[in-house]
């Protein structure tokens, strides 16, 4: 099982999550997602994690229209199941930086989350569920 840290813009995020799809236009990282995976979704500009929860599907392509954007398909998928938390249990990612694994260079840790997505080592995973539980 992988964990995956899902990075978008709040409304976009919300709209995934309203409709169980996160999609992008390379398969480099999505193409590895299957059904069960851990899912954290990350709020940029605010630089929160807004909710967590799990893929519900492997990988796929659709090029149907879904999306918010008008200029992308983005057909590179999976469907997922995510909750969004209370603002108060929202967590700042900047708080959590220096202790995850996946951010190698700590002084441009935003540039491991342009991509859209990234995979979570295990340790981060649980560092953030820990965090989340506080």
């Amino acid at each position: 099982m992988n964990s995956w840290i899902l990075a978008l813009p709040r409304a976009d995020m919300e709209h995934c999550i309203k409709i169980g799809v996160f999609g992008r236009n390379r398969k480099t990282m999505i193409g590895h997602v299957k059904a069960g995976d851990n899912i954290v979704c990350y709020v940029t500009k605010e630089c929160k994690i807004i909710a967590i929860g799990e893929t519900a599907s492997d990988y796929y392509m659709d090029d149907s229209q879904i999306f918010k954007s008008t200029e992308a398909v983005f057909p590179d998928r999976f469907k997922f199941k995510a909750k969004i938390l209370p603002s108060n249990k929202q967590v700042d990612l900047k708080t959590l930086v220096d202790d995850l694994e996946f951010i190698g260079s700590k002084l441009f840790w935003s540039v491991y989350l342009r991509a859209g997505m990234n995979r979570l080592t295990s340790k981060d995973w649980k560092l953030i569920q820990n965090r989340l539980e506080k």
